[in-house]
């Protein structure tokens, strides 16, 4: 009989190739690998940059929202080991691991026996870090529960490293979006102008199908992307279809 967990794993992975937002991708991976781990409690941590700390991205059990209060600081407890050295770790017994904290444990007053942690990589920079506590049984975590864990986590790092390279070309696109406005920008301020572009803004704001009629030259196209860069749509593309250079069968 094939493994459940397999199948769950194959499901989270074709989500993962549908959905751009970070955090509902995030959301899922963690939730799917506490379920398949049946772990008492799961989190993901996130490294700043800047300082080095951990920080809680997502977190689930029953303290996760006082959990999500916390940072740790660089090298801080297992998670932060993990997180400095780039490697997984597997701890049985917390209370016997010098790398331990019971920051977190005595303040939110959760009991954790043992502790599974993975480092999110990406080459060789390290993103932050997967966890998870106990069996949701509260028997303590196996080799086993490390390498599906190890799996996971990988699957997250990719997962931030698309969602960081659909942001930037994102972030790009609108920029280059935005220098195009300013070629097309009206300039002017004469009575007619200025009620045409009232009038525009009106238009924009409607499904109405609009004909604009003038000689070449009059700046029809500069009207048509000013309705659109002020509509609901605006987001969408705007094409530019020159009939003129159309046949007539064509047409």
């Amino acid at each position: 009989m094939a493994d459940p967990r397999i199948k769950i794993f194959k499901d989270v992975s074709e989500i993962i190739g549908s959905v751009i937002d970070l955090n509902n991708l995030l959301d899922v991976i963690i939730v799917s690998a506490t379920k398949i781990m049946n772990a008492k409690a799961s989190s993901l941590l996130l490294k700043d940059e800047r300082t080095g700390r951990l920080f809680f991205h997502i977190a689930t059990g029953d303290k996760k929202e006082e959990v999500k209060r916390f940072e740790l600081e660089k090298g801080e407890g297992i998670a932060g080991w993990v997180a400095e050295k780039g490697e997984p770790l597997l701890v049985t017994n917390v209370k016997e691991d010098p790398r331990w904290s019971d920051k977190i444990s005595t303040a939110t007053a959760f009991d954790t026996r043992s502790i599974a942690c993975a480092p999110l990589k990406v080459g060789d920079n390290i993103l932050g870090v997967i966890e998870i506590i106990d069996h949701e049984d509260g028997s303590v975590l196996k080799n086993e529960d490390l390498e599906t864990l190890i799996a996971f986590s990988e699957l997250s790092a990719a997962t931030i490293l698309k969602a960081r390279v659909y942001s930037s070309v994102h972030s790009q696109n609108k920029r280059l979006r935005q220098e195009l406005d300013k070629k097309f920008t009206i300039v002017g301020e004469s009575p007619t102008l200025k009620k045409l572009i009232a009038d525009s803004s009106k238009v924009a704001h409607s499904n109405a199908t609009v004909l604009m009629t003038g000689e070449s030259g009059t700046g029809k196209e500069l009207i048509a992307r000013l309705i659109h860069n002020t509509s609901p749509r605006k987001e969408q593309p705007f094409v530019v279809i020159n009939c003129g250079a159309l046949t007539e069968t064509l047409l």
